[in-house]
């Protein structure tokens, strides 16, 4: 009888809710004895990155232990030196004393000295201090399903499990074993086959076909007949293994009992606690699961009169779950039964379909009596009580043994409890400690940020993304801890599942089994990164064994059949067990996944990747790696109609429907070609694989861009017979992403794979479950975008985390917690592409940050501290040796050193290093030169953007660049700003417009890295469907749907009734320049007509055949006069029978682009600027402005409060609008404005509630403050006076547009400074000159004038420029700066500046260079950095000179004679441009356009390599020179006189500029680029290898330059003679033109050529180059204009140059172009056939740079690795239809301009 009451006690306690926890009120005290308080998430650091030497001497082991039962072969030795990221938890000094582990205190690891063999001592650096990080609750976990899933504590060893309740007055555990499954095999089975059906490759072909000849529906039937497995109890389930319950018999339930109640998880140790004080006395109880000692342990103390009395069972979990809750059925699942003996608690059983035996002992250690029971143990007189748990099953490992081993549990269990029980509470919870640190203490993580005392579930409510640092530390460590806790090596150890190995209920979600088609995997995805390597073996000692059953199915299901010691490949696919459970799911859309196992094999070959452990690669992962390869080898099938190898069928998980080679299977199979092809290169092994294996990854081209510029997730979705079936926009899956992450088909050099990723993440949102946010967190850290990667991480923190922090789908699923500890790590630390790149993806959140112990590629180990996003220091440890690749900007220019002595790296690239170093090293880089890395640009108006960035160390000036942004996001049009300030305000935005900035900083001359951009939209502001503005015909009606705008849409369906135009009309007013409308896209909608002020201005089509696209931008108007309008939307009766197209659109809001008009701010309800009288209450409500309002109720109450129901709005501007609520319930607002009377509010309505509505408006005010108030009218009728306020439009006067003046760069000795003028409107400019207190203020007289305060100095200007004298009084310090700035009113433009710096002192090596001419030494040339072309400026007598069109000016600087110089290659355009002779120059390699265009005499040049402008400016004698001021460069052109110009100043650079005698030049003042073209006398020229124009600045010795050689590339397709020109780096990829043309066509008496023209890399992909390059074009007669199509269809005129019968000119952007000849210059030599040419590049393109450069070069000498082929080919000639097009219409309009003249 007492055992039936105890059964039910407990259960009814645990199960029914009783404990009372729901109605307790909260009012738990802290205990003030615990160092941390019992309710923070508390960090013991303050700093954001502090650096710490103090031991923890609990924490620290010798490097010799291991506490692994199995040894780890990891080569990670951490007995070498520590340093920012080097775990010392494994090493401790000889005499350090391991005391106990009880404390709460912040752990720190240990420093410990170098290797004593080594000859040189190593550095000591510091670490990064170890937090103390803790999970803390001020409440019981509720006793139920919900309370184990979102509350209880998890602890585990890798094996076991617990959750820990932490109850009052009682206590559960429960517990799981992560072997305990039904299913699978019995014992003595000998027909278990892991579930596969027999023989149903043989359906393939047939299937196949059928995709192939496009019937789908055919393709589909058999596929689901056929290639699915069965759904019967040999699949199985992960079941819950038992519960420690425990009733304290002389303790009370409740919250309300106790005081001082704490339950938390200290992760830093791996041990929870539960205590709190009852009647005096303090009960404490701590539990850990300890893998040395393999037992759970709860200890159980008391500090008080009360002892410690309690009955303890250990029971089966027989738990069921329905609807989220425990049901009220047990289970059937398992058999069992408990004995009792003095020491402890016997649970053994069976489980009953697969005959697996198990067992746990609860063992009891204690100073109070024990009393034996038939099922349970009481004790009673207890100040301790130590509980110490094994638990067992005989599952093996083995698929040859039917998974089961030979072993006696009884004894087993009993004889780990026994040892355990012989040592005290102190030695085996510090074992424990000492064995876990050893792993979790290897990472450590500060973000900066501050602690606050609130409970976990307090912080998790309050998480603020800018503020939660210490809870993002805190995840990405949990996420660590719960890797450890649920995967440890040792025999027969299994990997995590999806709940890790904690399972409260026999049938749990989705069975908690082994899914593979993302998620086994993303539960290892941080394991190598965070330092724990170890924990991945369970994991590939599963996948090992998962291929004796794989082979089963792969012969079953694909035809491919193994023998012993000749196996030809495995397959699974989407959901395993531990059984070898290998065969499609039971329903093909989410059951077939064949690629599994290649995904799997990414897991697996990573741990060499970041072990370097060769023998491991040798014996345990090739032999997988190779099978798998072989099996994919076998199994592809190749499509004649994309000319691909393809898996087929295939599907992309859970989504879209049947096809061929979709691009999830096609970028794995890349991977894994290319992981084994590496591997069996590396190995020198199996080449007759590898060249089989190599011609099928040639042709697997898995990434293919559709018309949307997304991935494509199908490779058929573009074509017509395409259906939507099953595809959601939204879908939580992005399989087509693999190949970004985590695999490496994606590079930072393709752009337009990039590019067109990051456009199918935005496509697929940021919503989606817990573990899908978590794969984007890792998605967008690969896209290197720190802040979107950021934005996920706090979406899973706000919406799909658990109080316990663990992650849900809903429900509870582990794999979100390991993928966003993964992709924070990415966010730090990247890689995979060859290189090591700290802090990638670093958001504007992290900006000061430490980390140590994070691991990269190649078993380096790494450390980083950075502020405001700038490096500060890195470091990392070699452990095993071997080549260290950094890639960081500016990475070159900082200290390194080896083992504390500097050295030297190679520089690859700029920002890219390599050293070579030897295992044990520590590599330490220091001293990194700043950079701007948080730049943000906010739009305020149409007119004007706030620029805020941060302080650069060093820097005295920035230079802003600001771009304008079109619709495909490509920048043009730049305007430079420099500042000496780190807040900027531009005020000359054109409204309708896009930008995007970016700054760099200067330090004096020297320019750092250029920051990333900022993007500000277009100026807008926001309508909602109902707005009241809007109004809508009778046939629009409401929809609600919180994934729209607001929540609502409107539709009209014309369908449901007989409607009129009228009824049909939508009618929107609006103040601005544009509008946009959004609405939904689905394939039921049609079009409507619109209208702007009653013209018709287009349709808005609301169709589309793919998915259902809501909030998406139906269209756009543009372009309007800035003022009111009205725009009509009707929805048209007729469609265009499109699939189920309807006469029906649906609106959601409109975005308005307002121009420089009003602007609005808009003011809530709770604006602190507004005061209400004691009669306005709150009231909330999410459909609501913020979700508040504020109202006045005055119905029932006195008359004499009817003072109190007034509210006050103070606001500036020009007007205000007031919105609120319309009722029948309200009533009327007595109104004043500024004192006045005005009009009364209304706010009733008759009909339905209207909430956020206009309420009134008053506008036309003068600019400046005034005074709103608004009170309830006590007229109103009764029951009706009440009025309910939203929120207020304040509307603002215009802003005022106003440009920035510019100063040019000041150079020494300037005696002038010379001032742009800034555009547009403008009342005057200050200038202010350091050292003088008063601005030089500058007003305009007229448009050649300016005159100057004070003095009325008249200043001219020329050029939109004037010269200003420097005062004497100047202080000239360097740093300081001359500032500028416009004036308009009472606005006034930001401060430009140009600031004073020192001399710019070139190396000179020691070896002084000499000229072409013999052993002279060449001419010493100071070069003042020059960033823009100069020229003279003056009236001196010019210097003479023929320039053979040079596009930036090059001169010579002396009186040296000067060398020849040929050019072989350009990279920009050169050429002559007339009959004469062309002259010889010798320059190797021009960066910039240089060219010869006459019959002069080449020049001579030498001077050895330039980076920088230079040019001629002191006493020497000048060279020839011909510039009379230009603003472009230029050249001489024709037979012409020269001028005679002098050049006091240049505003740009080159030229001479001193009191030399001034050479004479033929040029009469070009604008544009031309070149020389007459019989006059070639100037003799010294410029070797120019990258930017050059000057001489004085009498000074001119240093010498060297400068790497800049490589040039020539492409040219012999068939159309079609010539390509640039450099290396600007063509990197590029291998051939693709070129097609038609020659002599005749359009309107005109005749002109056409070209189309592609650059394609080795696979034929379309890729543009990185820079501008040189076009030439073939021509056969006297050509008019050049032009070139854009992409919407319109023809622009190019520049170009006529050279050796060719046409050039630049692009960065290759497209369709047209030759127009003269009337007279029809050619008639040219065949009008199409041709296409793919010539292959000459002798100097460079191999296509390979994304992994481990992948090492097969036997047929192909390239290191080729870049994924989209597989996409060229259109055929279609360009000539459109081109013909437009040209008819540039001609048609032409031939009327002409008739009209």
């Amino acid at each position: 009888m007492e055992k039936i009451w105890r059964e039910k006690s407990c259960r009814y306690s645990i199960r029914k809710l009783t404990v009372g926890t729901a109605s307790v009120l909260l009012g738990a005290v802290f205990l003030a004895s615990h160092t941390v308080s019992a309710d923070t998430i508390e960090v013991k650091q303050n700093e954001p990155a502090l650096e710490k030497t103090t031991v923890k001497t609990d924490t620290i082991t010798k490097a010799s232990e291991s506490t692994e039962h199995t040894q780890p072969n990891v080569p990670i030795d951490h007995t070498k030196p520590v340093l920012a990221n080097n775990s010392s938890s494994e090493s401790k000094p000889a005499n350090a004393d391991v005391t106990s582990a009880t404390t709460n205190q912040a752990s720190t690891e240990a420093i410990v000295k170098p290797n004593e063999n080594k000859e040189t001592e190593k550095q000591e650096l510091p670490v990064t201090e170890q937090s103390n990080y803790q999970l803390n609750y001020d409440r019981p976990t509720a006793p139920s399903y919900d309370g184990w899933e979102k509350q209880a504590l998890p602890v585990g060893n890798g094996e076991m499990g617990a959750k820990v309740f932490g109850l009052i007055g009682e206590e559960r555990i429960q517990y799981n074993e992560k072997t305990l499954w039904s299913g699978g095999p019995r014992p003595d089975s000998t027909d278990y086959n892991g579930g596969n059906y027999q023989e149903r490759y043989k359906i393939l072909a047939e299937i196949r076909k059928a995709l192939e000849d496009g019937d789908r529906q055919k393709a589909k039937r058999l596929a689901e007949q056929n290639l699915v497995g069965p759904n019967n109890a040999q699949y199985g389930r992960y079941l819950a293994f038992g519960d420690i319950f425990m009733v304290f018999n002389n303790q009370k339930k409740g919250l309300d009992t106790v005081t001082d109640y704490h339950r938390g998880l200290d992760i830093t140790e791996a041990t929870t606690t539960t205590s709190y004080t009852q009647d005096g006395t303090t009960f404490k109880r701590e539990t850990f699961s300890s893998y040395p000692d393999d037992v759970t342990v709860t200890h159980l103390t008391q500090k008080g009169d009360k002892k410690l009395d309690f009955t303890v069972w250990n029971s089966l979990t027989e738990d069921l779950l329905a609807n989220g809750d425990y049901s009220a059925e047990y289970s059937n699942y398992k058999s069992g039964h408990v004995t009792t003996d003095p020491n402890g608690i016997l649970l053994k059983g069976t489980v009953k379909d697969n005959g697996l035996q198990f067992a746990s002992y609860l063992g009891i250690k204690t100073d109070g009596k024990v009393t034996v029971h038939e099922d349970s143990l009481t004790i009673t007189g207890a100040s301790y009580a130590t509980l110490l748990l094994s638990a067992k099953t005989n599952f093996a490992q083995n698929p040859k043994t039917n998974y089961r081993k030979d072993i006696d549990l009884e004894k087993t269990v009993k004889g780990i409890v026994e040892a355990a029980r012989g040592k005290d509470y102190e030695t085996l919870k510090k074992n424990h400690i000492k064995d876990y640190q050893s792993l979790f203490n290897r990472v450590k993580l500060n973000l900066g940020g501050s602690n606050t005392a609130q409970t976990t579930k307090e912080a998790l409510h309050t998480y603020n993304p800018s503020k939660g640092q210490k809870l993002e530390e805190l995840f990405f460590q949990y996420g660590r801890y719960l890797l450890i806790s649920s995967s440890r090596d040792r025999t027969d150890a299994l990997p995590a599942n999806l709940q890790g190995v904690w399972n409260a209920v026999d049938n749990p979600p989705w069975n908690a089994d082994y899914h593979l088609n993302v998620n086994l995997q993303m539960n290892y995805w941080p394991a190598y990164m965070s330092n724990l390597a170890e924990t991945a073996k369970p994991m590939i000692n599963y996948i090992d064994d998962m291929r004796y059953y794989g082979r089963i199915a792969a012969k079953e299901y694909a035809g491919i059949e193994s023998k012993d010691g000749q196996e030809n490949g495995w397959l699974v696919h989407t959901q395993a067990t531990p059984f070898g459970w290998t065969t499609p799911g039971w329903n093909y859309y989410w059951g077939w996944s064949p690629a599994a196992n290649a995904w799997m094999m990414q897991n697996v070959y990573d741990y060499y990747k970041f072990t370097k452990d060769e023998s491991y690669l040798k014996e345990k992962i090739y032999p997988m790696l190779k099978e798998t390869a072989k099996f994919w080898n076998s199994f592809l099938h190749y499509d004649q109609a994309s000319d691909r190898w393809v898996s087929s069928p295939s599907y992309s998980p859970e989504h879209g429907t049947i096809t061929i080679g979709n691009t999830f299977d096609q970028s794995l199979v890349w991977q894994l070609f290319h992981d084994y092809m590496e591997v069996a290169n590396h190995l020198n092994v199996d080449k007759d694989l590898v060249t089989e294996v190599k011609a099928k990854f040639d042709k697997l081209k898995p990434l293919h861009i559709n018309k949307e510029g997304r991935i494509k997730e199908w490779y058929e979705e573009d074509s017509p017979q395409f259906t939507n079936e099953g595809i959601e926009n939204n879908h939580r899956h992005v399989s087509h992403l693999v190949g970004l992450f985590p695999g490496t088909l994606f590079s930072k050099d393709q752009a337009e794979y990039l590019e067109a990723a990051r456009a199918t993440l935005n496509h697929r949102g940021d919503g989606g479950t817990g573990w899908s946010k978590a794969n984007k967190i890792n998605l967008w850290a690969r896209l290197l975008d720190g802040n979107r990667a950021h934005r996920l991480l706090a979406e899973q923190l706000k919406y799909s985390t658990l109080e316990n922090l663990w992650d849900t789908h809903a429900p509870f699923q582990i794999d979100g917690n390991f993928g966003a500890t993964s992709g924070i790590a990415e966010m730090l630390l990247q890689s995979h592409t060859g290189y090591i790149a700290p802090l990638p993806a670093l958001p504007d959140a992290w900006k000061d940050g430490q980390v140590s112990g994070l691991v990269a590629r190649g078993n380096f180990e790494v450390g980083m501290k950075w502020k405001d996003k700038n490096l500060q220091s890195l470091s990392f440890l070699s452990n095993v040796g071997g080549d260290l690749v950094v890639d960081y900007p500016n990475i070159e220019a900082s200290q390194v050193k080896v083992n504390g002595k500097s050295v030297k790296a190679t520089v690859l690239k700029d920002g890219r290093i390599q050293l070579a170093t030897q295992k044990g090293d520590v590599i330490t880089f220091e001293h990194f030169p700043g950079r701007v890395t948080s730049l943000t640009a906010v739009r305020q108006n149409g007119v004007t953007a706030e620029l805020t960035f941060n302080q650069v160390e060093g820097a005295t000036h920035y230079v802003i660049q600001r771009q304008v942004k079109d619709e495909s996001g490509q920048t043009s049009a730049s305007r430079e700003f420099v500042t000496n300030q780190t807040h900027f305000i531009d005020r000359s935005l054109d409204p309708q417009l896009a930008y995007t900035y970016t700054v760099k900083a200067m330090l004096g001359n020297v320019s750092t890295q250029v920051s990333e951009k900022a993007n500000i939209e277009t100026y807008n502001q926001l309508m909602d469907d109902r707005d009241s503005r809007i109004q809508y015909g009778s046939a629009f009606g409401n929809w609600a749907d919180s994934e729209l705008f607001g929540g609502t849409e409107k539709f009209a369906d014309l369908s449901l009734g007989n409607y009129t135009d009228k009824d049909a009309t939508a009618t929107i007013p609006f103040n601005g320049v544009g509008i946009e409308i959004y609405g939904l896209k689905s394939s039921q909608l049609g079009i409507a007509e619109v209208k702007i002020d009653g013209k018709s201005v287009g349709e808005l089509d609301f169709y589309t055949a793919g998915a259902t696209e809501k909030g998406s931008l139906i269209g756009r108007f543009t372009g309007l006069s800035d003022g009111a309008h009205v725009m009509t939307i009707t929805v048209k009766q007729e469609h265009k029978h499109r699939g189920s197209e309807r006469s029906k659109i649906s609106l959601d809001y409109f975005k308005v682009l307002p121009g420089q008009g009003t602007t609005i701010e808009k003011m809530d309800d709770r604006d602190s600027r507004i005061q209400y009288g004691s009669q306005f209450k709150d009231w909330s409500d999410t459909e609501l402005y913020k979700s508040t309002e504020k109202y006045a109720d005055i119905n029932n109450s006195d008359p004499s409060t009817a003072s109190e129901a007034q509210a006050t709005i103070p606001f500036t501007g020009t007007g205000i609008r007031i919105y609120g609520l319309k009722t029948s319930a309200l009533g009327k607002a007595l109104v004043t404005l500024d004192g006045k009377e005005m009009p009364s509010l209304d706010f009733y309505t008759a009909g339905a509630t209207q909430k956020a509505t206009l309420i009134g408006e008053f506008t036309n005010l003068t600019d400046g403050n005034h005074i709103l108030t608004l009170k309830v009218d006590p007229n109103s009728p009764a029951g009706r006076k009440k009025i309910s306020l939203d929120s207020f439009d304040v509307i603002k006067a215009p802003a005022v547009s106003l440009d920035s003046p510019s100063i040019a760069p000041l150079k020494e000795n300037d005696k002038e400074i010379s001032l742009t003028l800034p555009a547009g409107d403008w009342e005057a400019i200050a200038v202010t000159f350091p050292g003088i207190k008063d601005p030089l203020v500058l007003r305009r007289i007229d448009d050649n004038h300016l005159v100057t305060t004070g003095d009325q100095t008249v200043l001219s200007i020329q050029d939109n420029q004037v010269q200003i004298p420097i005062p004497d009084e100047t202080n000239r310090k360097i740093g300081n700066a001359i500032e500028a700035y416009s004036i308009q009113g009472n606005t006034t433009s930001s401060p430009v500046v140009a600031v004073f710096t020192k001399k710019d002192k070139k190396k000179v090596e020691n070896q002084q260079p000499t000229t072409s001419k013999g052993d002279d030494p060449a001419p010493i040339v100071e070069i003042p950095e020059y960033t823009k072309p100069i020229s003279t400026a003056g009236q001196e007598q010019p210097p003479t000179v023929s320039i053979p069109e040079y596009t930036q000016p090059v001169g010579t600087a002396g009186l040296e004679q000067a060398p020849t110089v040929s050019i072989p290659e350009y990279t920009q355009p050169i050429g002559t441009a007339g009959l004469e002779q062309a002259p010889t120059v010798s320059i190797p390699e021009y960066t910039k356009p240089v060219g010869t265009a006459g019959l002069e005499q080449a020049p001579t040049v030498s001077i050895p390599e330039y980076t920088k402008p230079i040019g001629t400016a002191g006493l020497e004698q000048a060279p020839a020179v011909s510039i009379p001021e230009y603003t472009q460069p230029i050249g001489t052109a024709g037979l012409e006189q020269p001028p005679t110009v002098s050049i006091p100043e240049y505003t740009k650079p080159i030229g001479t500029a001193g009191l030399e005698q001034a050479p004479t030049v033929s040029i009469p003042e070009y604008t544009q680029p031309i070149g020389t073209a007459g019989l006059e006398q070639a100037p003799v020229v010294n410029v070797p290898e120019y990258t930017k124009p050059i000057g001489t600045t004085g009498k000074e010795q001119a240093p010498t330059v060297s400068v790497s050689e800049y490589k040039l590339r020539v492409l040219k397709d012999e068939r159309t003679g079609v010539e390509i020109i640039g450099g290396a780096t600007d063509l990197e990829g590029i291998s051939h033109i693709s070129s097609r043309r038609v020659l002599a066509q005749e359009l309107f008496g005109k005749t002109y050529d056409a070209y189309d023209l592609h650059l394609k890399n080795p696979t034929d992909q379309s890729l543009q180059p990185k820079g501008a390059v040189l076009v030439r074009l073939p021509i056969s007669s006297a050509v008019e204009n050049v032009y070139y199509l854009t992409p919407s269809k319109e023809l622009q005129a190019l520049d170009f140059t006529i050279r050796e019968g060719m046409a050039e000119f630049t692009t960065s952007h290759f497209s369709t172009y047209a030759v127009v000849y003269q009337a007279n210059g029809a050619s008639t030599t040219a065949s009008q056939k199409p041709s296409e040419t793919d010539i292959k590049p000459l002798a100097n393109s460079s191999k296509q740079i390979s994304s992994s450069p481990d992948l090492v070069q097969s036997a047929n000498d192909s390239p290191k690795e080729q870049l994924p082929a989209t597989g996409e080919t060229s259109n055929p000639l279609l360009f000539l239809s459109g081109l013909s097009l437009v040209l008819t219409a540039t001609f048609l309009l032409k031939s009327k301009k002409d008739e009209s003249n």
